[in-house]
This record gives C-alpha cells, structure tokens and sequence, in this order.
C-alpha cells in the first residue's frame, strides 16, 4: 500500500503541475480523474479492512460502502456536469490510478 500512496501521489501531483504550466484541458480531466480514483481506492482499501475485521456487526461496513458509493458519485456528476472537464482526460486519469493500483497488488 505505501508504494501505491507514492505512486498515485506522485500521478497526482505531477498532473497538477503540468496543468498549473500548460493549462490544457486534458490535463486538468486527468488530474481530477486521477485524484477521485485515489480516493476510491484508499476508500476500497479502508472498507476491506472493515469487512476482514472480527466485528460480527457488519452494517457499519456496508453502511461505509454505501456513503463512499454515494460521494463519488455526486463529485463525479458536479465535475462533469458543472465544471465541464474534459471527459477523455477524466476517463484516463480514472483508469490510470486503478492499473496502477492492480499491477501492485499483482507484483506482490
């Protein structure tokens, strides 16, 4: 886990910087994409832990699952429908974090 929090912080912040520089619309998709997909998988990773934990009550766990869902998906329709970023920069931004995160977890 600590080298995708480095990974995906280091996509992050570098996304930002290349916006902050060059201004392209592309660019700022990719880099709201790339940070809703790092939250997702922290989130992810925080509500398997819930689950694989000796807790016999699991609503607490589905209760968090259902909240996560729920965020991102109005942080994902106010970015798209309000801010109107590109949705190709979006779409890859998302997608880069999740391979990232997936080729780690296959490295093990």
């Amino acid at each position: 886990m600590k080298n995708f929090l480095r990974i995906g912080s280091l996509i992050i912040i570098a996304s930002y910087c290349i916006y902050l520089y060059k201004s392209v619309d592309f660019i700022e998709g990719f880099f709201y994409g790339s940070t809703l997909s790092y939250i997702n998988s922290i989130g992810v990773k925080t509500i398997s832990n819930l689950f694989i934990s000796s807790n016999k009550s699991k609503f607490i766990p589905f209760f968090t699952t259902i909240l996560k869902i729920t965020i991102l998906a109005l942080v994902t329709l106010y970015l798209v429908k309000y801010l109107s970023i590109n949705l190709i920069g979006f779409l890859t931004g998302f997608s880069v974090i999740l391979i990232v995160f997936i080729l780690l977890i296959q490295g093990k």
